[in-house]
């Protein structure tokens, strides 16, 4: 049995794979912005599992304190951690700026999941050889960097402002798999396939239509998740890109070390006290 991180569990892929692995008896904790959406899936396990262990943390990825807050509360709980599955996301049609000053998309999809894996580093560490699974997206591909639009884009396009949040999280999670390496923490990133979820709501309506037509269900979405979360990680590659649960090219910029490294310390001086203690 092992103990397994889940965020945003309370439907599509994430939900999938937390029935899946309680099915598999691990024990399971949920972190997730709504309490009520979570208590439900964890009511769906315990009818079907009554003796699995399943704990809810309130999460909300919008937040740099949130994260900070479930991070502390996870490892009060659960001193080691095998495997940290970062599956929330969104989209946004229109700029919204967080609390911290960062435009949502970045935050969420890229920062506050990159702040979430360095404060379980103590955790996961303790549990080496272990893992951490970003569920990021093709659209990836079409992404651009351009740090001054962290804090806010000029001239806001929201699929560019996604597609920019999901390369920025492939190149933080290729450099985490360089610095986790010699600690025995395995990290790669996959694109579940376009999923029938709410997160295609804030598509524009040109990748909605695109997208609609390559359609898959949660099950099948969450198929990729499920094959790396049940892998021993003594025995994972790390720094991998996966599609059906297959090695797959990415964005050329994932491969550029420098841009990585530049990307990396420009998060970390966002973070502060966390970066710096991990």
């Amino acid at each position: 049995m092992r103990t397994i991180m889940i965020t945003g569990a309370t439907n599509g892929i994430g939900k999938v794979t937390a029935l899946e692995l309680a099915r598999r008896g691990h024990r399971l904790i949920l972190a997730n912005r709504s309490r009520r959406k979570a208590e439900d899936v964890r009511d769906e396990i315990l009818a079907a599992h009554p003796k699995n262990r399943v704990d809810l943390i309130d999460l909300d990825l919008a937040s740099r304190a949130s994260v900070r807050a479930c991070a502390e509360e996870v490892t009060s709980i659960c001193p080691k951690l095998d495997t940290l599955i970062n599956n929330a996301g969104l989209t946004s049609h229109e700029q919204v700026i967080t609390e911290d000053g960062f435009e949502l998309q970045f935050q969420v999809n890229a920062l506050s999941q990159f702040q979430l894996t360095l404060e379980l580093l103590p955790a996961l560490s303790a549990a080496a050889p272990s893992q951490v699974i970003f569920v990021t997206s093709l659209m990836h591909k079409f992404g651009k960097l351009d740090f001054d639009s962290f804090r806010g884009w000029k001239k806001y396009n929201g699929q560019a402002s996604y597609n920019q949040s999901k390369l920025a999280m492939m190149l933080l999670a290729r450099e985490l798999a360089e610095q986790f390496h010699e600690r025995d923490i395995a990290v790669n990133t996959l694109h579940p396939g376009a999923v029938n979820t709410g997160i295609l709501d804030g598509y524009s309506p040109f990748a909605q239509f695109f997208l609609r037509k390559v359609f898959v269900a949660p099950e099948k979405g969450a198929r990729t998740t499920l094959f790396l979360a049940k892998q021993e990680p003594a025995s994972m590659p790390s720094g991998k890109y996966f599609v059906k649960s297959e090695p797959a090219r990415t964005h050329k910029l994932v491969e550029d070390q420098e841009m990585r490294r530049k990307l990396w310390d420009v998060c970390c001086d966002f973070l502060g006290d966390t970066a710096a203690a991990a």
